[in-house]
C-alpha cells in the first residue's frame, strides 16, 4: 500500500484534531503540519497547536506568515513584512516535501499555503466553522477542490458547486467524563455549581481581567479558568496568585481534560468562537458569551447569535459588560436551570454530527484509496455503507 502525504494548517487548531483523530486510524497516510510555533505577536509562550502537534511526535513547520491587522499596533508593520514571507516559506516546503494534499482550516497562515499548493499542482479542501466565513477561507475557496462548512446559512459564500454542509469537525475527547491530569480531577470532584471561564488556547485578556475583578463570585460558585497560552501583561501569574478554595487556574487545558470539565460544568463563561459555540451546542451548555469585538464580518457575534436564539446563551458587548452584570447573568442561568438545559439539548439534536466522517472519507477519495484498503470509507454522501454509517453515528451520539 502507498503511503501518501497530507499537510494539514489553518488557525483552528480544534477541528484540525479531529480530523487528525480520524487519520491517525490509518497506516497510510502522514500527517505534516503547518503552524505558528509561538502563541501571538509580542509573546515567547508557545502555541498550543506546537504544544499538541510535537507531543503527537507529528512533524511540525514553523510559518512565518503575517497578516492584515484590524488596528494598527506596535505589531503592525512587521505583520505586514512577514506576509511575503510566509508565501516564500510555504513554496519551499511544499517544494520539498511534496504531498499529496493539502486540508486546511481556515486563518491567515492557511493562504499561503493553499495558494503556493494551488501554484505546484497539489490538490486541496478546506473547512469552515464559522457561519460567516473568514478572509482566508474566501480567499482560498478560489484555489481548493472542495468547501466543507458547518452551517447551511454559510454555504451561500461559496460556489454551490464546490460546497457541503457536513457540520463541524470535533474530538472525540469532548466526550470524556474522566480528566486526566490529577489536579483537575481533584478539583472537579469538590466542585459544586462549576462555572467553566473559557479563553481559548491563546485566552482573553479582558475576560481574564473580568473574572480578576469579580471575586465575590467565589462565595455561590466554583470557577475553573483557562488564561490562556499568550500570557498578555502578565494574566497567567495574576490568575496562580489568588489562593482560593473554590478558584483554580490554568494557562492550557489538555484535549483529555475538556470533556471532563464541560461535563462537570453548569455553565461556561466565554468567547464565540466557531468551534467554542458548535461544542457548547453539541454538549447542550448553558452559556454567557462574549463576542471578540474585531472578529472579521463580526463573525463572533453572528456565531453567538446562533445560541441565543435557540434559548440557552446570554450574549454580552465586551464594550457594555460589567462584574454587576455578569454576575445577574449567572445568577438567572442557575435560577432557570432547567428550562436553559431543556432548549440546548433541543438545539443540540438538530446538529448534523458526522463531519469527523464524512472529511475523512472525502480525503480517502481524494488519494485514491479503495473500500479495501481503507473499510467503511466511501466516495460520496450518498454511497456511505449502512455499517459505517451506524459506527459513526453511534461514535458522535451522546
Amino acid at each position: 500500500m502507498i503511503r501518501k502525504k497530507i499537510v494539514i494548517c489553518g488557525g483552528h487548531l480544534t477541528p484540525a484534531l479531529a480530523l487528525i483523530e480520524e487519520i491517525e486510524k490509518k497506516k497510510n497516510i502522514e500527517i505534516i503540519f503547518f503552524g505558528r510555533k509561538i502563541a501571538t505577536e509580542g509573546s515567547s509562550n508557545y502555541s498550543a497547536e506546537y504544544r499538541i502537534i510535537s507531543a503527537k511526535k507529528i512533524k511540525f513547520f514553523t510559518l512565518v506568515a503575517g497578516r492584515i491587522q484590524r488596528k494598527f499596533t506596535k505589531y503592525t508593520l512587521t505583520s505586514l513584512v512577514k506576509i511575503p514571507i510566509g508565501f516564500i516559506q510555504s513554496f519551499l516546503y511544499l517544494l520539498l516535501l511534496r504531498p499529496n494534499l493539502i486540508v486546511s482550516f481556515g486563518g491567515y497562515l492557511s493562504t499561503p499555503v493553499i495558494f503556493c499548493g494551488w501554484l505546484l499542482g497539489i490538490e486541496s479542501i478546506t473547512h469552515e466553522q464559522a457561519i460567516i466565513p473568514g478572509f482566508a477561507t474566501k480567499a482560498n475557496s478560489l484555489f481548493v477542490k472542495k468547501v466543507f462548512v458547518s452551517w447551511k446559512e454559510t454555504a451561500k459564500f461559496f460556489d454551490s458547486r464546490k460546497v457541503e454542509v457536513v457540520g463541524n469537525l470535533v474530538r472525540q475527547s469532548i466526550f470524556q467524563k474522566h480528566p486526566k491530569s490529577s489536579q483537575i480531577t481533584a478539583f472537579l470532584k469538590r466542585s459544586k455549581n462549576l462555572i467553566f471561564i473559557a479563553g481559548g488556547n491563546q485566552g482573553s485578556h479582558f475576560l481574564n481581567n473580568l473574572i480578576f475583578h469579580s471575586l465575590d463570585l467565589f462565595k455561590e460558585y466554583f470557577l475553573l479558568h483557562q488564561v490562556g497560552t499568550a500570557n498578555f501583561k502578565g494574566d497567567y501569574q495574576r490568575a496562580q496568585e489568588i489562593k482560593n478554595k473554590n478558584y483554580m487556574s490554568c494557562d492550557y487545558i489538555d484535549p483529555d481534560d475538556f470533556g471532563a470539565i464541560a461535563s462537570k460544568a453548569k455553565a461556561v463563561i466565554c468567547r464565540s468562537g466557531a468551534n467554542t459555540v458548535w461544542e457548547l451546542a453539541l454538549l447542550s451548555k448553558p452559556a454567557i458569551l462574549i463576542p471578540l469585538p474585531l472578529s472579521s464580518g463580526n463573525e463572533q457575534l453572528e456565531n453567538a447569535r446562533i445560541l441565543e436564539r435557540a434559548g440557552f446563551a446570554k450574549v454580552s458587548s465586551q464594550s457594555k459588560l460589567s462584574t454587576k452584570e455578569l454576575t445577574s447573568k449567572i445568577k438567572d442561568i442557575f435560577n432557570n436551570y432547567k428550562n436553559y438545559r431543556k432548549k440546548a439539548h433541543t438545539f443540540s439534536k438538530i446538529l448534523q454530527k458526522d463531519a469527523n466522517f464524512k472529511v475523512s472519507a472525502y480525503i480517502d477519495h481524494l488519494l485514491g484509496y479503495s473500500e479495501r484498503e481503507n473499510p467503511g470509507i466511501y466516495a460520496g454522501g450518498e454511497n456511505e455503507s449502512r455499517e459505517a454509517k451506524e459506527e459513526n453515528t453511534t461514535a458522535f451520539r451522546q
